[in-house]
């Protein structure tokens, strides 16, 4: 039936199998002629024109195979090396010196600053540090101490919590507290806590300003059990001989940077003054300086509470 159908139909509607031809390109690109020139001649010339089709050489095939399986670091930045057996030079993972984490995005070790609160970190209420300012977290301030064996690592807040305030409104020693008028031997108390209470203890906010403002600072997120304290001049030292990096650190977390403010520390000079940051004086004292307990001048005497971690 179908061989009836197809005899019955006009050759008219048939196309014409003798109208069809097979041309064949000459265009070099389109036949995989790409190249200008290959290395050493390795490859097929264009008969059509001066293009060429080039054969890869050994390490090119190399490279690409290493390529495809994840062959891909180099691991020859700092604090890096490749782990296992290189192919084409490139490893399949990298590790990091202690201290330091890949970052997959730049392909680099980076200083954990999670788990690594240096001084100049940016300190959050998790408890991690970052060298950068997270908006998705609560920053309570600067890393001005590292944690140790044996010492607190500090945090310091990036803003001021009180200017122009008197350390105290009466000329005694509070007990318990060192009291030199050498800056070395108070550049070792490290007590800022204990100072405070002691300073609290003395009298309340209107007889000891600094101290209860201190004490008082409370912001969000800071920790459960945790309090501000007045630093110890040890913490002030800190300030001066790292000052460039905590300022920069200061002016990423958009604070207030070291400006030779006053600062006070809970540290007891004498009697009458108190040991306070001071950059003016800073040379040969190590940023430390006796100021007079009830001043509050011009320059202004400052509140910069601290937390231990």
């Amino acid at each position: 039936k179908i061989r009836f159908l197809l005899l019955g139909t006009s050759l008219s509607l048939i196309p014409s199998l003798t109208s069809a031809q097979c041309v064949a390109t000459q265009d070099c690109a389109t036949l995989g002629y790409t190249e200008t020139s290959c290395s050493g001649g390795s490859g097929v010339k264009c008969p059509f024109g001066n293009k060429w089709a080039c054969f890869k050489s050994e390490s090119e095939y190399e490279q690409e195979f290493c390529t495809k399986y994840g062959f891909t670091n180099a691991c020859s930045g700092t604090n890096q090396t490749g782990v296992g057996k290189a192919c084409n030079g490139k490893y399949y993972e990298c590790t990091c010196t202690s201290g330091y984490i890949w970052n997959d995005s730049s392909q680099k070790c980076e200083y954990d600053y999670k788990t690594n609160c240096v001084i100049g970190a940016l300190y959050y209420s998790d408890g991690t540090c970052s060298d950068k300012l997270e908006s998705s977290k609560t920053l309570l301030g600067i890393v001005i101490y590292e944690k140790s064996a044996s010492q607190n690592g500090w945090v310091m807040t990036h803003k001021r919590v009180k200017s122009y305030i008197r350390w105290s409104t009466e000329s005694v020693n509070v007990p318990g507290i060192t009291s030199t008028t050498n800056w070395r031997a108070a550049a070792k108390d490290f007590d800022s806590c204990g100072n405070t209470d002691k300073i609290r203890a003395q009298g309340n906010s209107s007889k000891y300003p600094a101290a209860w403002a201190a004490y008082n600072y409370q912001p969000s997120g800071t920790p459960t059990g945790k309090r501000w304290c007045l630093p110890a001049a040890g913490l002030i030292n800190s300030l001066y001989n790292n000052l460039s990096t905590i300022n920069t650190a200061i002016g990423k977390a958009g604070g207030t940077k070291l400006d030779n403010e006053h600062i006070l520390s809970s540290s007891e000079y004498n009697s009458d003054y108190v040991w306070v940051f001071c950059t003016e004086h800073g040379a040969g004292s190590g940023g430390l300086f006796g100021n007079g307990k009830g001043i509050h001048g011009t320059s202004g005497d400052i509140v910069r509470a601290v937390l231990a971690f």
